[in-house]
């Protein structure tokens, strides 16, 4: 008896000491902003009852359209024929402390509407045994999905494609290396360029000859990635309610040594939230100002996924409206976006002081919102009390989940709700999975954009596989180019692309197109078609604001000398519009040295960008990582672990330290990291905050860098070694005695530093 008194002691020890992983991260005291007796209680409700505490702005309807077996929902994908295929991830967060996280019992189910009434009343098991699903994309063969930190792709077939077949092949084994469950790429988004995007990584796959692709692409966001009409990308943080891009993907990305920086996201709206329930139940409510004077939320912490609305059932000003889930807050956000002449996404607030949807009920954690293929805008309730992960949580808000019984698993509790509008019928989602090719044709000008991306990548699957029949059909279609057809023009351009050969015809018509997204989406693809025909045509164009930065694109990958004059004359024209020069030189791809030899530049910016990517592109000129001693080999190994796992620098900065763009510094290459060593380790052990500049370059995001006195002295020596000697660093060693003197140096400091602390303005 004495012994197992002993371990249950010990068991309870160990039980604590991971719930207070996440005090280690700032120097705080946790004092209740809310004293108990003021917070309501939590209690778990049913169906009728959850959607009782929901408010939805007037004129809306919610109906919960799944049936009471799901557990956990996560993220949705969407067939041919409008079936739903969904991810639970089940062991995220059974209890305070992670017990089990990794145990496979994660479950791809795909859930069915048998009876036309709209609701999800059949369910089908395709795969379980799952650890941590997070991401799934349905193709006509088979399905690309992320579990166990790696993806996969398993073919599909039986009865309507519900059984899978045969052994699942491994697409990328780092597909979600680091990190833990809050900070793994997610949302394999098939955008318009036939690519698939992710949150929170820096890489994009695509199938092409029957084998999988990774490609390097920005690193965008934590949770939550969307695309509009023209293939735009939007995203997120948890603290960042949206951001949006100014043109399609990859634009810069044309030399595989060199990407000029350039900015790609804007941030859109600001990141206010309003409540209806006070929040004392997130982490770290305790710092001021996280929640107002009523005891709510003032701005996202866990702003998640998200979609740009497309469809057909809400009225049409909803159309390009943004809807953003923030569980920690239990509400649905909505913002419209607008563009300015020259694309630059902004946005606000759809309603003042109020939200599209709120929720009274804490157990009400919506993370993932769809355009559906009926139409109407479906969206994901995890129904989970414990939202934030074990890694960051504090005490504080342990007491709190399990104060209210927030703390305990609540099984089948998942909803997959559907908000329609009360005026407009819900459309049944056409069945395109035996669709001929015209009739797929056809539904690329459904107004439901859903609709007509799941009909483009039909195309794309069926005229790019070994049945050469099917693009014999596709080719032989007279395409309409009228006005009343331009979405379908637009999807046709990038149908096309997937062959490499785009039809001159449909390229010289899409350039005089009203639409300016089609005429940039036919300047980017010009270079598929014949250059005879179309070359001489774009050299000879006017363009607008609207479509400056694809004609520069276009003019790049002619590379010839009139294409270089031509956007030489161009580039000095629109010279006040943001990112041009850059877009050039990133674009010219490897012809860029043959291009400079055409003309002297004068521009100093242009005389820069192509001085650089010359450089970097002969392959002696290629940033590399500095030696490392060998007798350090082992404690870079040991950090690289720790900058991937433990430490979850990647999470943040990037697999390589490249960070995010306009929202994170890099730490490779830093001038931070290359300076005084000391000034690293400070950060490691007490955090930083405020505005900071990193290589010139200003962030001020609000963003913290908390600190880790979790980590051991020679846990931060080890991680210091690793960082420094990332591409781009000019390497250094620091030793563990090192970290532990500046440790009692610093041990009387209770605040986060400040840039100013470390790096005075007139040393900076």
């Amino acid at each position: 008896m004495k012994s197992r008194n002993l371990l249950l002691a010990s068991l309870i020890t160990i039980s604590n000491i991971q719930a207070q992983q996440g005090d280690k991260r700032d120097n705080l005291p946790q004092t209740d902003p809310i004293p108990a007796s003021e917070i309501p209680p939590a209690p778990l409700l049913n169906t009728q009852q959850a959607i009782a505490a929901i408010q939805l702005t007037d004129g809306f309807t919610i109906k919960n359209i799944a049936d009471e077996n799901i557990t956990q929902p996560l993220s949705l994908s969407f067939d041919a024929d409008g079936r739903a295929w969904l991810i639970e991830m089940t062991q995220y967060m059974v209890d305070p402390i992670a017990t089990d996280e990794n145990l496979p019992t994660g479950k791809i189910k795909i859930l069915e509407d048998s009876t036309g009434d709209g609701v999800l009343d059949k369910t089908t098991i395709f795969l379980d045994k799952l650890i941590l699903p997070r991401a799934l994309a349905v193709t006509s063969d088979g399905l690309l999905y992320a579990h166990q930190d790696q993806l996969f792709f398993i073919k599909r077939g039986g009865e309507n494609g519900t059984l899978p077949i045969g052994e699942p092949q491994l697409i990328d084994p780092d597909y979600a290396l680091g990190g833990n469950a809050e900070h793994k790429p997610n949302g394999l988004l098939l955008a318009r360029d036939n690519w698939y995007y992710n949150a929170k990584s820096e890489y994009r796959y695509r199938k092409i000859d029957a084998k999988w692709l990774k490609q390097k692409t920005a690193f965008r966001g934590q949770w939550g990635i969307a695309q509009d009409n023209a293939g735009r990308i939007y995203h997120n943080t948890n603290s960042t309610l949206l951001v949006g891009e100014q043109m399609r993907p990859n634009l810069f990305r044309q030399n595989p040594n060199y990407t000029p920086k350039h900015k790609i996201n804007h941030r859109l709206a600001n990141n206010k939230t309003y409540s209806i329930r006070i929040n004392p139940g997130v982490n770290r409510a305790y710092i001021p100002k996280t929640l107002n004077t009523d005891g709510k939320l003032n701005n996202c912490t866990a702003a998640a996924g998200m979609t740009i609305y497309r469809g057909d059932n809400f009225p049409a000003e909803y159309q390009n409206i943004a809807f953003i889930s923030e569980p920690a807050a239990n509400l649905i956000k909505a913002i419209k976006i607008n563009r300015d002449q020259t694309n630059k996404p902004s946005g606000k607030f759809l309603y003042k002081d109020k939200e599209f949807l709120a929720s009274s009920d804490e157990w009400f954690r919506p993370v993932n919102i769809y355009t559906a293929p009926d139409g109407t805008l479906w969206f994901i309730d995890m129904a989970l009390g414990l939202i934030q992960h074990e890694t960051y949580m504090t005490t504080y808000l342990r007491n709190q989940y399990e104060s209210r019984g927030l703390h305990k698993k609540a099984q089948n509790n998942g909803r997959i709700y559907r908000i329609s509008y009360d005026k407009n019928k819900i459309t049944p989602p056409p069945k395109l999975s035996k669709a001929s090719i015209k009739e797929l044709s056809e539904h690329l000008n459904h107004p439901n954009g859903t609709i007509r991306d799941i009909a483009q990548r039909l195309l794309v699957e069926r005229i790019t596989s070994s049945d050469a029949s099917q693009l014999i059909q596709w080719s032989k279609l007279k395409l309409p180019t009228d006005t009343a057809h331009h979405l379908q023009q637009l999807h046709s351009l990038w149908v096309y692309e997937a062959t490499g050969n785009i039809p001159a015809e449909l390229i010289l018509n899409s350039l005089s197109s009203p639409n300016n997204d089609i005429i940039n989406s036919a300047l980017e693809l010009a270079h598929l078609s014949d250059p005879t025909a179309i070359n001489p045509a774009i050299i000879k164009l006017t363009p607008k604001p609207q479509t400056i930065h694809s004609y520069i694109f276009a003019l790049a990958k002619i590379s010839s000398e009139k294409s270089h004059n031509k956007a030489l004359e161009t580039l000095k024209k629109f010279k006040d519009i943001d990112q041009i020069n850059p877009l050039y030189a990133g674009a010219l791809g490897l012809n860029l040295a043959k291009v400079a030899d055409y003309q002297t530049l004068k521009d100093n910016e242009l005389k820069k960008l192509f001085s650089e990517a010359i450089s970097k592109s002969k392959k002696s000129n290629i940033v590399k990582a500095p030696p490392i001693p060998k007798e350090h080999q082992a404690n870079y190994q040991k950090g690289k672990k720790l900058y991937l796992g433990k430490a979850a620098c990647s999470a943040c900065h990037g697999l390589e330290g490249q960070g995010q763009a306009e929202i994170l510094p890099p730490l490779a290459p830093s001038d931070w990291v290359n300076t005084d060593k000391t000034i690293m380790a400070k950060v490691i052990l007490k955090g930083l905050a405020g505005n900071i500049q990193v290589n010139g370059k200003k962030y001020g995001t609000g963003q913290f860098m908390p600190a880790r006195p979790d980590l051991t002295d020679s846990e931060i020596a080890n991680l210091m070694i690793y960082i420094k000697h990332l591409k781009g660093n000019k390497g250094g060693i620091i030793t563990a005695d090192e970290v532990k003197a500046l440790r009692e140096a610093t041990n009387d400091r209770t605040e986060a530093y400040t840039q100013q602390d470390l790096i005075p303005a007139n040393k900076k």
